[in-house]
This record gives structure tokens, sequence and C-alpha cells, in this order.
């Protein structure tokens, strides 16, 4: 109530002046680097070598161009094209001499014009190339099985697991790498109930669910398997609130699904629920051992699917798989795996599951299995004497998996390196950088200074040579005689089951971090190079890739993510953590990645980038900026998915004011250090990731928080005045545990100490370990110290448990906790309005003389919204980053440390509001008229086209409408720059001293740059597209012209039109709209001058002194 009162008396009344002049703020670094944004925070590129082409003089051309537009770096990214129609020819080879020649005249270059340089470590990407050696090449773990009864002599060869038939082969067709594991003997055990799927419900937390709805899917080959497909049939769905052991959850739907492929929804009363668990018992087709599912939906009472594996928002991973039966090596590629189960995808390969055959085996236990392993010869011959009984002797080799690079150019194919293999990372890093030596000499003084790694994309990848000892040395024992495990089997110790599976993963996950990342990192600073890589992503369920993703990221020098425009990836927040916890500076991401092509302008864009700034982005790497050899095809060739950014898009010519707008809100962003209040801890399984930025309900809106993992807070986290603290003095009031009953005891064993030291940590209390080794003694362990840190805290009767100087809470609400502390929110937003709960984001980072706020409109609405800042000494001032001003801003404070500013934003605005301790008082004015007199300026316009694309040089528009519902196809189709001339008169009293004339344009489609007598006034790309000509306009007759940009779409839908007709475009892409939408039939986009045009004249208005 107070805050609506406030906003009631006092809406924003702004102060306006040009950024500071150099020489005033020469010893304000901050202020410089606003007004004109260094190196650092300029946004770089993908520029993509299509098909590995290359011309010098274009080269030089777009790096030119791209400085000028602010552009920083480019990252060479030799890659292959998609080309339906064949018109891109084959280029030279990766890393060739023609390609070296390239590369070398690229730095070159860059160093003469002052851009940096990186340089993708393979053509396309997962890293590899044809140099790579198949010891050095990818790994997976095969299995065969032969079954034999006791007792009796067996002296036989053993057959050779079946391999990827693209797994390289020597002259004589036989693996060209292939090595055995062990060969282990297992008495014929019995077989699990059915094929089981465990899922931890998302958000994490408790949920009411009333629903299950599941779909069956065609198999694809109806001739094959029959009108039965492999239907499912019966099944189980079982719930639990509490763990993930057998005992924990109740039976809730036993039944039979019917044999089509129609939504079959099965109803209950509400249950609460954490983890569900799906068993498909049987399929309908009796001739076959294997069973399909198209997809398994769990439904809360609201009516959300709470199984998906997607938000609402489209972002990835919401609910997890945690675990299912398939055996390892069944799921080498995205067809038919486990995680399609909930994708949201309900039929076709790529979209559901497929069991590999019958329900997985059941051990009685480790010690059942016999290891004849030194009963092979070097051929593979079994000589051993059976025990009596039925027997399974399996055969484990490690051997390729054949997978290569993803897209390369076509003379650059090659296999993808053994990530789990130092050895293997080293070669292929040493062959690239003798190479480029070889061409540059030393890199000291090159614009070369990264090496880059796209994202890991290798589906099958399971194992390594050395894995059975890298495996012994990190878990603490032999995992031989668990091997069956990662065929498909388990154990009747089902908890013994899921420890072996998490050590496996974990020294999965670790050896990717060890042997690559860090390796290549270590190997890059060795020869004066930084290395960024995508190595958390892109993350389920896109790839699940098999590592702690902030481990992975923690060791780079820079970490990168990704977003995408209208699609489910959104890698941000995860690698914001990273860097925060790791003490990066810099949270690059891969940017607006899409297949829309030449769909969106700079405000299309604008909304994601701006989330991605509140989730802690400050760098931005265009995806991407096609390099083209032509310098008169237009579009030109480009790569089949990203936003293009490059010379050759429609509106290039007006991009700078967007890239300065990135640019700027990166270089604040980079500045001091994220501010948060909460630090939860997301465990050290192998397989883990941080979801998008989301808001928990135990936190609310206005605090921030991080994600931390076991390596960071085992070594990196100590307490410091109460507050859980990082060795660059970012801190954090509270430390969360998961939800979860096991931790690891080193972890624990840190917690004691932290909260000892003056920490207050927030969590259930741990009753076991993690890992197999020493499961006994590790968990008694465990359960002493927990019991010694919660004492009579159970989260239900006793809530809070002091321990050394700090507390262990458990059973309260994060929000309760800090304000009961006196910690309020760090940020509060208040609009009249109230059918959009939270709409404005934000996030606050601090320096030693400043705090730095963004804050950023979500609607696509004007918002007038009441904020209040945790600052409490320091002044305000509102920063814009589109235009490098600064203005001060009407403000009050309470007794509480808060100040409090009324904001007006157009939608989707921005602004951030940067607090220092000292602040220039400035002449206060109307950021956006919303009074004056207002004038409109009619028709008739002349408007003129440039030559060569279709348009009549000039037509008149008596009145202003989109260029796609002009009659003339020259216009309708039009794509380009086209400009729009007027005159308008302006009388002598209305140029008077404190008076503003704003010209408002109205609707513009995309981007507008104004020149008024000659004189360019700025490019205009957001709404509201207004802009003071004040200080260009005169008494009397005024010459108005506005250029007009738009996109490509609009001509190569109308060469599409007309097959017959002119061709005005050439490009290698054939489709817009994520490729579903041929040309022809995609719709076109309203382009121009759409106006009403209005001339508005205001007063300045000087504040009151403070």
């Amino acid at each position: 109530m107070v805050l609506r009162c406030w906003l009631l008396i006092s809406m924003a009344m702004l102060l306006v002046t040009p950024a500071p002049s150099a020489e005033a703020s020469a010893d304000d670094s901050l202020l410089a680097g606003f007004s004109e944004p260094p190196l650092p925070a300029r946004p770089s590129v993908y520029w993509s070598w299509i098909n590995g082409l290359t011309n010098a003089e274009q080269m030089t051309h777009e790096l030119e161009e791209m400085k000028a537009k602010g552009i920083g770096g480019v990252y060479i990214f030799d890659v292959g094209a998609r080309d339906p129609a064949g018109i891109v020819p084959a280029g030279p080879a990766f890393m060739g001499p023609e390609s070296l020649e390239a590369i070398g005249h690229t730095v070159r270059e860059a160093t003469r014009v002052g851009m940096e340089v990186g340089l993708v470590t393979s053509s396309s990407w997962n890293c590899g190339g044809p140099w790579v050696p198949p010891r050095y090449a990818s790994m997976g773990l095969y299995h065969c099985q032969i079954t034999a009864t006791g007792p009796a002599r067996l002296d036989t060869p053993l057959p050779m697991p079946a391999l990827p038939g693209r797994a390289p082969r020597g002259p004589d067709g036989k693996p060209a790498y292939v090595k055995d594991v062990a060969v282990l003997a297992i008495p014929a055990p019995q077989r699990l109930a059915g094929h089981e799927f465990l899922f931890e419900l998302a958000p994490p937390g408790t949920h009411t669910i009333d629903r299950v709805v599941l779909y069956n899917t065609p198999s694809g080959d109806e001739k094959q398997y029959g009108p039965m497909h492999l239907f499912a049939k019966d099944f189980v769905v079982s719930v639990s609130t509490q763990g993930t052991e057998p005992d924990a959850f109740g039976e809730l739907v036993r039944a039979g699904l019917e044999p089509n492929a129609e939504a079959q929804t099965f109803r209950f009363e509400p249950v609460q629920a954490r983890y569900v668990r799906l068993v498909v018992l049987s399929g309908h087709n009796p001739k076959f051992e294997r069973i399909q599912l198209g997809e398994f939906e769990v439904y809360a009472t609201d009516g959300v699917n709470v199984a998906n594996a997607y938000h609402a928002d489209g972002s990835k991973t919401a609910a997890s798989l945690l675990h299912s039966s398939s055996a390892l090596g069944s799921e080498t590629e995205r067809n038919w795996t486990a995680a399609n189960i909930h994708d949201g995808v309900k039929s076709g390969p790529a979209g559901s599951w497929s069991s590999p055959g019958l329900p997985p085996l059941i051990l009685e236990g480790p010690d059942a299995v016999i290891d004849v392993t030194d009963r092979v010869d070097a051929n593979g011959h079994l000589d051993w004497d059976i025990p009596e009984g039925e027997w399974i002797i399996m055969r484990f080799v490690c051997a390729n998996t054949g997978l290569s690079l993803r897209l390369p150019s076509p003379n650059s194919g090659g296999l993808a390196i053994d990530h789990f293999n130092a050895e293997a990372t080293k070669f292929h890093f040493e062959y690239l950088l003798e190479k480029l030596r070889e061409e540059l000499g030393d890199f000291k003084d090159t614009a070369l200074k990264q090496m880059y790694v796209c994202s890991y994309e290798l589906s099958g990848s399971t194992w390594t040579p050395d894995f059975l000892a890298q495996f012994a040395r990190r878990c603490g024992y032999d995992m031989t005689r668990y091997l069956p495990l990662l065929a498909g089997c388990t154990l009747k110790d089902h908890e013994a089951a899921r420890r072996f599976d998490y050590d496996y993963r974990k020294t999965l996950g670790d050896l990717l971090v060890d042997a690559f990342y860090k390796t290549a990192t270590e190997l890059s600073n060795e020869h004066g190079l930084l290395l960024c890589a995508e190595a958390g992503g892109p993350g389920p369920p896109l790839h699940q890739v098999p590592v702690d993703a902030l481990k992975a990221l923690g060791a780079l020098d820079i970490p990168r993510g990704e977003f995408w425009k209208e699609h489910n990836v959104w890698v941000v927040k995860e690698t914001a953590c990273a860097a925060h916890i790791y003490g990066k500076s810099q949270v690059d991401m891969e940017a607006f990645t899409s297949w829309r092509h030449w769909q969106d302008g700079p405000f299309e864009l604008k909304p994601i980038a701006d989330r991605a700034f509140c989730d802690g982005a400050n760098h931005f790497t265009f995806h991407t900026a096609a390099h083209n050899p032509s310098a008169t095809d237009r579009p030109g060739w480009v790569y089949h998915a990203g936003t293009h950014i490059s010379p050759s898009i429609a509106w290039w010519p007006k991009a700078r004011p967007w890239i300065d707008y990135l640019s700027r809100c990166s270089f604040l962003l980079q500045q001091g250090l994220f501010v948060a209040d909460v630090c939860y801890y997301y465990g050290d399984q192998g397989f883990n990731f941080v979801p998008p930025k989301q808001i928990d309900p135990s936190l609310g809106f206005g605090y921030d928080y991080d994600v931390t993992n076991a390596e960071v807070l085992l070594k990196r986290m100590s307490v410091k005045d109460g507050r859980v603290t990082l060795p660059d003095r970012m801190g954090y009031e509270l430390l969360v545990l998961p939800e979860r009953d096991d931790i690891d005891l080193a972890v624990l064993e840190k917690i004691e100490q932290l909260v000892n030291d003056g920490a207050t940590v927030v969590g259930p209390k741990p009753t076991r370990s993690t890992g197999l080794a020493d499961r006994a003694g590790r968990d008694a362990q465990v359960r002493r110290l927990a019991d010694r840190l919660w004492g009579p805290c159970d989260g239900t009767t006793v809530r809070e448990h002091a321990y050394g100087k700090g507390t262990i809470v458990w059973g309260k609400t994060l929000r309760d906790i800090l304000e009961e502390r006196g910690i309020g929110p760090d940020f509060a937003a208040f609009s009249p309005r109230s059918d959009i709960q939270y709409p404005l984001d934000y996030i606050h980072r601090r320096t030693s003389n400043a705090d730095i706020y963004f804050v950023s409109n979500r609607t696509d609405r004007w918002e007038d919204v009441a904020c209040a800042f945790r600052v409490a000494d320091r002044t305000p001032q509102l920063w814009m980053p589109d235009t490098g001003e600064i203005r001060s801003c009407k403000f009050d404070r309470d007794n509480k440390g808060t100040t409090r500013i009324p904001l007006r934003l157009a939608p989707y605005d921005s602004v951030f509001v940067v607090f220092r301790d000292r602040a220039e008082d400035l002449p206060m004015a109307e950021q956006f008229p919303r009074s004056g007199d207002a004038r409109h300026l009619s028709g008739p316009w002349d408007v003129r086209f440039p030559q060569g694309w279709g348009a009549p040089p000039s037509k008149t528009f008596d009145r202003l409408v989109s260029w796609t519902d002009v009659d003339d196809e020259g216009v309708k189709y039009f794509s380009g720059v086209a400009s729009y001339h007027n005159t308008f008169d302006v009388s002598a009293d209305q140029i008077a001293p404190r008076r503003r004339i704003v010209l408002d344009l109205g609707e513009v489609r995309f981007v507008a740059e104004v020149h008024l007598n000659g004189q360019s006034l700025g490019t205009l790309w957001k709404p509201p597209f207004q802009i003071e000509i004040t200080d260009a306009v005169r008494a009397g007759t005024n010459r108005l012209v506005v250029e007009v940009a738009n996109t490509w779409s609009n001509r190569l839908v109308g060469d599409a039109q007309s097959p017959d007709g002119p061709k005005f475009c050439r490009t290698n892409i054939d489709r817009s709209l994520t490729w579903q939408v041929p040309w022809k039939d995609t719709p076109l986009l309203e382009s121009g001058l759409l106006g009403p045009i209005r001339l508005i004249t205001t007063s300045h208005v000087t504040p009151p002194r403070r």
C-alpha cells in the first residue's frame, strides 16, 4: 500500500543530459566505458566460412564493416552448408594450406583494424578432424553374451560385440581399434517385471496430481510389426514424496493401454507427489520383445504437466528423468531414447522410447559375478570350467563409436576425439597449435586470442581405454564385477545399484572435465591463448551431456552458454552461476540462435537479450555472421541456423545503435560483483545442470541467487561476517541444500565448518552418504555428523538449531529467514495493474563505488511502476543503454535502507539504475513526452528505393502504409533501405528557450534513421520511435528524410512467388521459420514507415534542488 500511494502521487519526472564529455569524465572509468564501450564489452560473431570457402578481399571488407558497426571480435567457424539446391561448392580442407592462409589473413587484418579473433577447434563441432587416429577417437563400451550350462568345460571363441557400422575399420574390414575390457560369467538371473522410469517432477518439490496421460506410438513400420505395432499395454504408476527408494513409493495406477496412438487418461483422487515411477510391464504384440511408448505426462490439479522436460516458456529441462532401465550403449542416438518419453513429442523415433528387448536382469550381487577375463587369450578364445548351473557369459570391449564431426565442410570430415582421454586432447590441440604457429609465428602480438570449443553433442561416448583404472582411483573400488549394470542389468540391492550408477556417472563427468576441458585450457594458456567453450551445453533435453556443468564451465577461461530465439534451449543462468562461483568476469553467450532466417530486426531480439542480461549474461557472440565470398550475392551463403548479423543483412547499414545497446549493457554488467542473497548447492552427481532462472516459491521475487557445486563449496567457500564468501569477496546470506537425503561426506564436513564459522545453512537433514565405497562406514559418519549439526531440528516442531557461530534451518521459507534477519528484497516493483504478476525483471551488480541495477520491462505494453532498491546511501541516476544518455530521477528513501524510484518503461524497454557516491545534479525533463502540443505530419511522401532490387526508383505515398500493402510488386516484396522525403514548417515562436520538439514516427518496421535539414539525428530501432529534433529544427521550412530498413524475408518471398520471373536474391536457404515453411508460403512482414508521424512540443522542467 505504501508503494501504491507513493506511485500515485509521484510518477516519474526524469532528468536528461547528453553523456558527459570525455574530458569531464576522464577520471571516471564507469562513465567513459558506458559512453564508448571498450572491446571486451563489444559483441563477437561466429564468422561462418560456409563449406570452407573464403575470399580475401571480401574478408577484409567484412572485418572493416564489422569494426565500424561496433563488433569486437570474430570466431572463425569452418562449417558445412545446408544446401538443398547444391549452389555452394566445396572449399578447401580445414587447416589445410588454403585454410591456414585464410586464417592468417584474418588474423593480420583483424590486428590492423583492432578486433580479436578466436578459432573454433574443428570444422563444425564435436572436436576432431581427419587427423584424429582411431586410438584417440571417441570410444564406447560394447557387450555381447552367450549362455552355457555346467558343470562342463567351455572351450570356444567368444563372439565380438556388434559395433556401430560407422566405426572405423582397417583394410581387412576389422575394427580399427578394439580392446577387451572384461569377460564375466553370471548365474542365470531373473528379470525385472518391466521397464522402469523414475522422474522428479518440476519444479522440484511436492505437487498435487490427479491424472496421468500416456500415448502409444506407431512403430513406423507396420509391414514388419503388424497393426499392433510395438504398442505398450500394461503399466504401473507409483509416487513418492520422500525419496527414490523402492519402499518409498506407493502404487497409484495399475492399468492397460488400448492399442492406439490416442491420448489415454487415467484419473485418480488428488495425491501429493515429488517423484513418479512408471513401469511398463508388457506390450500388445506378443511376437516381439520390444515395446515402444510415445509420451508420459503427469498433471497437477491446476492442469500443468509437471513431468514435462520443458518449462512453460519453452526453455530447457524442467522435470528430470532420474533413472531408466536401458542398457548403456543402447541409447547412442537421439532416436528411441528414454529421455524422449517426456519431451512433448508423442510419436516418431526422435520423440519416443523403445526398449532394447526384454526387461533388465536382476543380479544377486557383485560377488555372484565371476571374472573370467584371464581365461581369454589374445584372440578372444575362452577356456573355462563352468560351475554347475545356467550361466550367462558377457564379453565387454572398448571400441570406437565412429562418432564424427556433425556438419563439417565437405573436405574436412573426421572422427571426433575421445574427450575422456587427456592424450587425445593433447594430440588434437597440439596439431592445431603447431599449424597455427607455422602460419602466424608467435601469437603474442596478433589478434588471435582464443581457441573455442563448441557444445558437446556426442551421444554414445561412454568409455575410454583406461576407464577401469580411472574409476578405481577416483571411487576407491574395482568396478569390473559391476559392468553388467552398464549392460542393462540391476542388483537385488537397489541402493547399491543406484550408488554404482552415481559413481559411474561422476567418474565419466570428472574425466570429461579433467581430460578435456582442463587439459585444453592448460594447452591454450601455454601458448598465450584463452579457451572458451560451451562446456555445460546444450544440456537436456536437447542432449544429456555427461558432466557436472558448473565444474566444466569453471575449468575454462571464458564460460559460454547459449540462448535461442523461439526455442527451448536457454543455458544462461547456469553459465552465469559458473562464472560467479569460479571468479570469472565474463559470462559469454552464443546469442539468438534460431532457424527463423531474416524474420527479425533488433527490436524482435531485444526481449530475449534483456532476459539473458537479467539471467546474468554480460557478453554476446552472435550466432551467426556468415562470410559471403561474393560481393554481390544477397543474402548470400549462410549457415543453416542463426539470427544472421553481418554486412550482408538488409538492415546492416542501421545496425550500429543496436550493437551499441548490447555493448553498453555488457559493459555495465561486467563491472563489480553479482549481488545475490542465496546460494543453492545442487549436489555432486555426475550429470548435473542448472535450469533457467526461476522464482523459487520459498524465496519469492526480489531476491537473486546462484547455484554452486561440490568443488566450489569444498575449495572456494569460507565465512566472513556471517556470509558464505568466495575469494573475490562475493557472498551469500544463505546456503541452501537440495531436498534429498544423501550427501557427500566431505561436503557435509565442510558444511559443518562453515556453520561453525557463522554461516546459515538451510535444508533437510541428510541420512546417508553418496557412492558405493565403504557404504556402511560413510553412512554412519554422515548420520553422526548430521545429528550434531541439526541437533533437535526436525523441520516441523523445531526449525532452527544454533551450532558454533552459525545456524541450521529446516522447515522455514527462505524469504521468512531473510526477513527475520532484517534483509528485505533487493528489488521490488509495483504496477497499478495486477494482470501480470512480475512485469519487470532485474539484475544487480556492485562495485566499490556504485550499485548497478539493470531493470527490464518483460511486457509488450507501457508500464508505470514504482520500484524499490535495497540501497540507502548512494544517489541514483538512470543510464539509458540505447542512447548513452544519463538522466537523474526523482526518488525518496525510507528508514529501512530502501530507495524508491518511479519508472515509466516502454514495451520491452530497459534502463540501468546506477547508484553512485557522487552524482551530478541535472536539469529535468520527461524522457518520453506524455503531454504537449502534438501536430500530425501528413503526406504525400516521396519514397525512394535503390536500384537493382525490383522496386521503382521512387513512389508517392499519399498516406503511410506497409510496403506489403502496395499493389506494385516491386514495392510489396522490397527488401533493403528506402528513404521517405517530406517537408514541414515551424514558426519562430515554436522555437523558444526551454522548449523541446520531439519527432514521433509512430510505428516503424524495422529500423529508421532520421535526417533533418541534412543532419543525421540518430537511428531508432525500438518503440517509442521518438527522437528529439530541438537543435536541428529551424524556423520556416524543414526537410525531413527518414531512411527505413527491413529484412530480406519479403524479397525472398517475392522471388519464390514468381518462379519464372527475375531473381534478386541468392542464398542456399530455401525455407524459413524453423525450416518448416518454403519461401513462397512464408507470410510477408509489414515493412516501412507506418506512422502516424507527429511533432510534439513540450517544456523543460527544472527539478527541486536537494
